[in-house]
């Protein structure tokens, strides 16, 4: 975890000061079991903070970080987990987990119109999926954080770490289409024009693999890879 959860105060009104405080108090107490390494605590706090305020952007961001937390420790578990009186395998529980998380963000990032929120919950939602080694959604999540930061060095190096492991067929290979199924296909995959084109990825990622020992040396100083990080972007 890079830096701090963030805490915005809410404003207490004269009338009902005890409703307009709940879901706050849920917040502020999920952050203190957060920092405290109580995982699960912090997100039963977090869950009665929505029950109260399911609107409460916070609550939302702040929940997806201790939920992608819980996922990264139970994907190094190498016990199983009974789940509905089924074993599940530390991966396939931490990719629910990862998935939870990313719903957490998305109701986050389609709430919010500040540009720097947009960003850090983009960016999350990106790590979550690299987590789950979905490197297409991750690419698609890092580009759109890219739109409301393009100078930010950990997401456009989590781009570039996940465009190299895009399968082959994703990243323009494989044979056998014809020439009119490609441009019908090319046709459909056409982004939208607020979004990053495949010309514009591969020039940030030749760019990227310019600058990649200086990244690389700032990732072995941390002794961690972007599949393996932790949360980068909080609130």
């Amino acid at each position: 975890m890079r830096g701090k959860v963030y805490i915005i105060y809410l404003v207490i009104f004269a009338v009902l000061p005890g409703l307009a405080q709940k879901d706050a108090k849920y917040v502020y107490h999920g952050n203190e079991m957060y920092h405290s390494g109580k995982i699960p605590q912090s997100l039963e706090y977090y869950r009665n903070a929505l029950k109260e305020n399911p609107h409460n952007a916070k609550a939302h961001f702040n929940m997806g970080n201790s939920l992608y937390k819980n996922g990264i420790e139970i994907k190094g578990s190498k016990e199983n987990f009974i789940q509905g009186g089924k074993k599940v395998t530390p991966d396939s529980l931490a990719g629910l987990v990862f998935d939870e998380a990313a719903q957490s963000f998305a109701q986050v990032a389609n709430s919010v119109s500040d540009k720097d929120t947009l960003h850090r919950a983009w960016h999350n939602i990106g790590n979550c999926y690299l987590q789950k080694k979905d490197f297409q959604q991750a690419v698609d999540a890092y580009k759109k954080s890219l739109k409301f930061n393009s100078k930010d060095e950990e997401t456009r190096y989590n781009l570039a770490y996940a465009l190299k492991h895009l399968p082959k067929d994703k990243k323009g290979g494989g044979g056998g289409q014809s020439e009119q199924n490609k441009k019908q296909e090319d046709k459909k995959n056409q982004p939208p024009k607020n979004e990053m084109t495949k010309d514009q990825a591969e020039q940030l990622l030749k760019a990227l693999m310019k600058d990649e020992k200086k990244l690389q040396d700032k990732r072995k100083q941390k002794q961690e890879d972007p599949a393996n990080t932790t949360i980068d972007k909080d609130w």
